[in-house]
């Protein structure tokens, strides 16, 4: 029977516990070395025990923990340190004081990432969650050997290593603020849209937030120009040979001087074709020239040679569609160089203002409480950087979803040498049991080794 988890995470007394919490992160944070100063040595002794004690197995009572104490050392002789002489560093041999603890299969959890606690792999355990060679174990003092497998429910360990699922009335407020901010920001996006466009040019990727990936400025800029290459597309198929005639025509009609080259400007280059086109539908007198929509104008340009009898008319046709494909063929030219200029090369540190980015931007609709109250898979988020209620996209698991790693978990993320580890499938194989070499101890541990020297001199002394 484990003992009782009062005060474990007291600040206060601020002992290291095995754990991945912010409360003992705090306490590891603020650990001031240990001194021996004006202490007597069966004191330094004492406050090593307790020290390292309270990390090393603290579930454990000192009677259980005495039994599991091995005084023999299990270290690895450099053969040829003898040969090399002051450049060897020496073996951390007091650091192998708690290393009959990693063999326990619930430690094995803890290094592993698998569980947040000891204390939460034992609860793994208990619970029949853990397999060892593929069969349930249920003992978390289960002795590990050598090329043993084991193996933790995936949702349990998504459980252990995630961030905390919010309850139903948290996420509701925390959404209701999010929607009332974005509509505030579309708002003042459409009102102002170069002032918003400066703002969000200026702010840190840090702080992106509709952009939960931040994204670097070499992918912003990549998607800049993919956006600009559809744009160009888009452009270039509106461009046909009926949209330039009927402009053509247009133009011509609503020009109040005589037709001529400087009539079609907007074309550019192209006046002079536009030019020859218009004369010749005048010249032949075509229905065209008073009838020019765009029904008129496709029916026109859509009637096969063969089907024409007149060998004018057959010429005229043949003529008008050769300028018009020279014309059409130069207007995608025109909008591809356009494009090709608009957009940004990898050294470029900004992205231009363009209004269209708020073409995008929708008002959010207000968040009916109630009816999320009564069934939360009715509520509706549909915000650019969430999609489903705060930490509960889905109601069923017991995690903050989508699954986010538990805070400051990278203070944590230490993983030893006498394991290997797959997180993909949630197992790992007890290599051997961990041992000290010259300058390293495969004991994960937050004390130096003067510390556990007095440790060990306490328990070669008093637990035999």
């Amino acid at each position: 029977m484990p003992r009782k988890t009062q005060n474990i995470n007291s600040l206060s007394r601020g002992y290291i516990r095995a754990s991945m919490n912010k409360y003992n992160l705090f306490n590891l944070y603020k650990k001031s070395p240990i001194r021996y100063n004006g202490r007597t040595l069966y004191q330094q002794k004492w406050t090593s025990k307790a020290e390292t004690r309270a990390y090393h197995g603290e579930h454990l009572t000192e009677s259980r923990w005495k039994t599991i104490f091995n005084p023999s050392l299990e270290t690895v002789a450099q053969l040829d340190a003898s040969l090399k002489g002051s450049k060897v560093a020496p073996t951390p041999m007091a650091l192998q004081t708690y290393a009959s603890l990693e063999k326990r299969l619930e430690f094995a959890i803890f290094r592993a990432m698998f569980a947040s606690s000891v204390r939460q792999a034992r609860e793994f355990i208990i619970a029949g969650n853990v397999k060892v060679n593929g069969v349930t174990i249920k003992h978390p003092s289960f002795p590990l050997r050598g090329g043993d497998v084991f193996s933790v429910d995936p949702e349990k360990v998504l459980y252990a290593m995630g961030r905390k699922k919010p309850s139903l009335d948290v996420a509701l407020k925390t959404d209701t603020k999010q929607i009332i901010t974005w509509n505030k920001h579309v708002k003042a996006a459409i009102e102002n849209p170069r002032v918003v466009w400066e703002l969000m040019q200026a702010k840190p990727k840090s702080l992106d937030t509709i952009n939960s990936k931040s994204l670097s400025n070499k992918d912003t800029i990549k998607n800049f120009n993919v956006q600009i290459e559809k744009n160009m597309k888009a452009k270039q198929k509106r461009v046909t040979k009926q949209s330039i005639l009927g402009k053509i025509l247009r133009t011509a009609k609503t020009s109040e001087v005589p037709v001529g080259a400087e009539t079609f400007v907007e074309f550019g280059s192209d006046a002079p074709k536009c030019n020859l086109i218009y004369q010749k539908l005048v010249d032949s007198k075509h229905s065209l020239i008073e009838s020019h929509s765009h029904g008129e104008v496709s029916k026109y340009l859509s009637i096969k040679k063969d089907d024409i009898q007149n060998q004018d008319e057959k010429h005229l046709l043949r003529q008008i569609k050769l300028v018009l494909g020279e014309i059409e063929r130069s207007r995608w030219e025109q909008i591809r160089l356009d494009s090709e200029q608009s957009k940004l090369s990898s050294s470029d540190k900004s992205i231009p203002f363009t209004s269209e980015f708020t073409n995008n931007l929708k008002f959010h609709p207000k968040l009916d409480k109630e009816q999320a109250t009564e069934d939360e898979t009715k509520a509706q988020v549909d915000l650019p950087w969430q999609r489903g209620l705060f930490g509960r996209k889905d109601p069923s698991k017991p995690y903050f979803t989508p699954w986010n790693p538990r805070p400051f978990i990278g203070c944590f993320a230490i993983l030893p040498a006498h394991l290997e580890i797959s997180f993909k499938t949630c197992h790992a194989v007890y290599l051997r049991d961990p041992i000290a070499r010259p300058g390293q101890s495969e004991v994960i541990t937050p004390f130096p080794d003067h510390v556990h020297e007095r440790a060990y001199m306490h328990y070669v002394r008093k637990g035999m």
